[in-house]
C-alpha cells in the first residue's frame, strides 16, 4: 500500500480534508474534499455535534475517490484562544559533560515544556527551540555533537485552553479518527506558500481566514512568533450588510464578485445592482462605496498584523516582507493596501509549486488549500528529516468497502396466497364492470356522431 497522509482543517467557512503522497516531484495531493462549516466560529469548535456533520460530508467526498476510509489524520488548530509564550530559559547542568551532547539530550529538554504548568486552563501543545547556549557558546542553533557542561534553552511556545484541544478531539472522536498530531495552522500555512529564502532571510505570513487571521513571523528558518487577530473575511461581510443593508447572502455574493480592498483602485463607474426584498425596489451600491466599507475592516486587521510583527521582536529583520494568503486573500487590490499600510513589500501566497507534484488533483492551487496542503506538506517533511517529537507520522487508511445495502425481507403470513387470489378477484369485477359502462358510452357517442352527421346532410 501507498504511504499516504491524511490532513483536516476544520475551519470557520470550511471543512477541508485532504489526502496526499510523496513522489519523486513532490507532495501529490491525491483526493481533496471540502465543505462549508457548521458548528465552528472564530476558528474554534462551539458545538461538537454540529462540527462532526461537517467533518463527515468532507470525509465523504475523500473516502469516495479514494474507496478507502481515513483513521487517522495531521489536525490544525487556530483560534483566538491561541497563545505565544516565552518562557525563561531552561538551565540544565550536565552530569557526563565529557561526552557529546546527544539529540536524545535535546529532545528530553523539548518534551520538558510540554508539562508546563500554565493559567487560566492552558495546556502546551507546540513548542519551536529559539536558541542554545552551550557554556560560552551563545545563540547556538544546532547544539548537537557539542561539548559542554551547561545548556541554556530558549523556546517559543504555542498553548491553547484544553477545552478548545478536548472540542477537537471529540469531534475526530466522534468519526473515529485519531489525530497524529494537532499543527498549527499559521505553521501548515506557511509550509506551503513560504519559500525556504523567504523563511530564512525574514517574512511574515498572514493567513486571512473566514473568522481569524492568523500572523507568523519565520527568521533563519525559524518560528520566532505567531499571533491571532479575531477578524477575518466574515468581518468584512458583516460590515457589507451593514453599511449598504443587504442581506448577509448578497453582501458575500458582491464582496466576491465586485470586492475592492483599496478604494483608490475601485472602479468609480462600477454600479452594482441588488434585488429588492420581496416586493420592494432594487438596490443598487457604487463600487466606491462598497471598496470604502471593506478598506476600512482590512485596515484594521492589517494595522493589527503590524502590531503582532512589533510584538515579535522582528519588526526590522524581515527583509523579505510580508505574503498573504487564505480565502480573504483573495480580495482584489489586497496586496497594494498591505504595501500602503505596512510599508512591506507585500505578495499574494498560493501553495508552492516546487512543494507540489503537478499531477496533484484540481483545485488545491488556491489560497483557500493553503492551510490543508501545507500540513500534508508539514507531515512529509518530518517524515523526510525525522521528529523529534512524533517520530511516528504516518496517516494509517484502510481499505474501505460499504456495507452492501440489503432488500427488506417479504413479510410472509398463513394464507396469504388466498387472500391474494380473492382479492384479484374483486379488483377483476368492478373493472370489467367500468370497462363494459366505457364500451356502452363509447357505442352511444359513435351513434350520436353518425345522427348528427346525416342531419347535416340533409
Amino acid at each position: 500500500m501507498k504511504e499516504l497522509i491524511a490532513a483536516i482543517d476544520l475551519g470557520t467557512t470550511k471543512v477541508v480534508v485532504a489526502v496526499g503522497e510523496k513522489t519523486d516531484l513532490g507532495v501529490k495531493i491525491v483526493a481533496y474534499g471540502e465543505t462549508p462549516s457548521k458548528g465552528i466560529k472564530r476558528g474554534r469548535i462551539e458545538n461538537v455535534r454540529y462540527a462532526h456533520q461537517a467533518l463527515q460530508e468532507a470525509l465523504k467526498k475523500v473516502e469516495s475517490q479514494l474507496n478507502m476510509r481515513i483513521t487517522k489524520a495531521f489536525v490544525g488548530i487556530a483560534g483566538q484562544d491561541i497563545r505565544c509564550i516565552s518562557p525563561e530559559p531552561f538551565q540544565i547542568q550536565r552530569k557526563d559533560f565529557d561526552s557529546l551532547i546527544s539529540e536524545e539530550e535535546i529532545l528530553d529538554i523539548t518534551k520538558s515544556t510540554y508539562n508546563m504548568f500554565l493559567e487560566d486552563g492552558y495546556k502546551v501543545f507546540y513548542s519551536v527551540p529559539q536558541s542554545y547556549n552551550v557554556d560560552n557558546y551563545m545563540s547556538v542553533s544546532e547544539p548537537v555533537g557539542m561539548l559542554g557542561r551547561n545548556i541554556v534553552a530558549r523556546f517559543k511556545l504555542f498553548a491553547s485552553k484544553e477545552n478548545s484541544l478536548r472540542m477537537i478531539n471529540s469531534t475526530l472522536g466522534l468519526s473515529n479518527i485519531e489525530p497524529v498530531e494537532i499543527v498549527l495552522e499559521p505553521v501548515s500555512s506557511a509550509r506551503a506558500v513560504l519559500t525556504e529564502d523567504e523563511m530564512e532571510v525574514g517574512s511574515v505570513l498572514v493567513d486571512i481566514g473566514g473568522g481569524t487571521t492568523d500572523v507568523i513571523v519565520y527568521h533563519h528558518n525559524i518560528i520566532r512568533y505567531a499571533g491571532i487577530i479575531p477578524f477575518g473575511g466574515n468581518s468584512v461581510t458583516e460590515d457589507i450588510c451593514t453599511g449598504c443593508g443587504i442581506s448577509a447572502k448578497n453582501a458575500e455574493l458582491i464582496k466576491k464578485n465586485y470586492g475592492c480592498a483599496f478604494s483608490d483602485y475601485a472602479d468609480p463607474a462600477l454600479k452594482i445592482v441588488i434585488p429588492g426584498i420581496g416586493s420592494g425596489n432594487n438596490k443598487e451600491i457604487q463600487g466606491k462605496t462598497l471598496s470604502r466599507i471593506i478598506q476600512a475592516r482590512m485596515e484594521e486587521i492589517l494595522e493589527a498584523v503590524c502590531w503582532h510583527v512589533e510584538q515579535s521582536g522582528f519588526k526590522d529583520a524581515l527583509r523579505s516582507g510580508m505574503v498573504l494568503t487564505g480565502g480573504g486573500a483573495k480580495l482584489d487590490s489586497l496586496a497594494n493596501l498591505a504595501d500602503f499600510v505596512t510599508g512591506y513589500e507585500t505578495r499574494i501566497g498560493c501553495p508552492n509549486t516546487m512543494e507540489i507534484d503537478p499531477g496533484s488533483c484540481e483545485g488545491i492551487m488556491d489560497t483557500t488549500a493553503s492551510t490543508a496542503v501545507g500540513m500534508l506538506i508539514y507531515a512529509f517533511k518530518k517524515m523526510e528529516y525525522g521528529s523529534l517529537i512524533l517520530p511516528n507520522c504516518v496517516s494509517e487508511i484502510r481499505q474501505y468497502s460499504p456495507e452492501p445495502e440489503l432488500p427488506e425481507p417479504e413479510l410472509v403470513l398463513e394464507g396469504a396466497s388466498d387472500i391474494a387470489e380473492e382479492k384479484q378477484k374483486k379488483q377483476k369485477k368492478p373493472f370489467g364492470f367500468f370497462k363494459g359502462i366505457k364500451k356502452g358510452i363509447q357505442q352511444a357517442l359513435d351513434g350520436e356522431n353518425l345522427f348528427s352527421s346525416e342531419s347535416n346532410d340533409v
